[in-house]
């Protein structure tokens, strides 16, 4: 995808686990985690978020969702999106169509593409104010909700949110992707059951980014709420692993290790596996995803927590920057090691 420039805009939450946590803190012993918290919220519970997307604004910007996997998987792999990966897109790819207008300004989800733990959700904005390929949009404010939870693990965990990108296109329509990521441990999907999906903005803003301290300036107010059904989906192939070994990095030290990775199960949109509590901060070095014809797909983001209450297993979840096709994948690699699949 030709690139004319690269930001990140980012928000994060923490569960109302999370929160019940951080206030009981002077009866519990925590350890650093890299669980999702509130930007600009400093708890006592030491954290590290590790966030990988970025957001692209450029004019003829992909109007759909199939489009703009194509152009993310051929900037990522260098190579064209092939007829399988299509159509997993458009296996895992569902219509909305639901529109709110406040002020003059309409905000619509287009469409959503939902994996385990991850959805993408295509937005396209159109009201009275001018648009400017120069400048960066975003919301100022971001939430979604489920109904039912999905998280029905008794530890605290949280969810986050990154925008891709977000131009103009090629329609003229200000198009927006928003991505969706909530740490699930392995324990359930947003593909499992029926769901409410309640998607929450405040206030249109841009920024021309030509300096660190530039401030959102608000192009339209108002408080969108749009609401759809999320239907359950084939969940698809899961690669499942009893046990691998991998080399780690200790952050504090920067010191290296092998460390045993349990319970790991690949699917299109993540990985994910657990390590003993005494391997905690022990980070697995970087993952990817080699396909037969040797071109590779990165894990972007991801976060991290207890999926038992007695605190024995630390549970991680990373995710693939685009969905893949595990009948193309040969091997999985962290770092220099590579752990054949076939």
């Amino acid at each position: 995808m030709e690139q004319q420039y690269r930001e990140m805009f980012d928000e994060v939450r923490s569960s109302s686990r999370l929160r019940e946590e951080v206030q009981n803190m002077t009866q519990l012993e925590q350890k650093p985690t890299r669980r999702r918290l509130p930007k600009k919220v400093l708890l006592a519970a030491a954290v590290l978020v590790v966030l990988g997307s970025t957001a692209l604004a450029a004019v003829g910007a992909p109007g759909t969702l199939r489009d703009w996997f194509a152009q993310e998987w051929e900037e990522t792999t260098g190579t064209s999106m092939d007829t399988e990966q299509l159509a997993l897109i458009d296996e895992l790819t569902r219509p909305v169509g639901v529109s709110d207008t406040q002020n003059g300004t309409t905000v619509t989800i287009d469409s959503v593409t939902v994996g385990n733990g991850t959805a993408w959700l295509l937005l396209k904005v159109s009201g009275a104010y001018t648009e400017n390929t120069d400048l960066r949009y975003h919301f100022d404010s971001i939430d979604l909700t489920l109904d039912p939870d999905p998280d029905q693990v008794g530890t605290p965990g949280g969810y986050g949110f990154e925008f891709p990108y977000a131009g103009v296109s090629q329609d003229g329509t200000l198009t927006m992707l928003v991505r969706y990521t909530i740490d699930l441990a392995g324990q359930s999907s947003l593909l499992d059951e029926p769901r409410q999906v309640t998607l929450l903005l405040d206030d249109l803003v841009c920024n021309d980014m030509t300096e660190s301290g530039d401030e959102d300036v608000i192009l339209a107010e108002g408080h969108w709420t749009l609401t759809f059904p999320l239907e359950p989906g084939a969940v698809g192939t899961v690669l499942a692993l009893d046990e691998i070994q991998v080399p780690a990095m200790k952050l504090e030290t920067r010191e290296t290790k092998t460390i045993p990775l349990r319970d790991v199960k690949i699917s299109a949109t993540d990985i994910t596996y657990v390590q003993s509590a005494e391997d905690q901060e022990w980070n697995p070095l970087k993952c990817v995803l080699v396909l037969e014809d040797g071109s590779q797909v990165n894990w972007s983001s991801g976060s991290s927590r207890f999926r038992d209450e007695e605190h024995t297993e630390w549970s991680s979840v990373w995710y693939w920057q685009v969905p893949v096709d595990l009948s193309r994948v040969t091997a999985l690699r962290f770092g220099d090691v590579e752990i054949p699949l076939n």
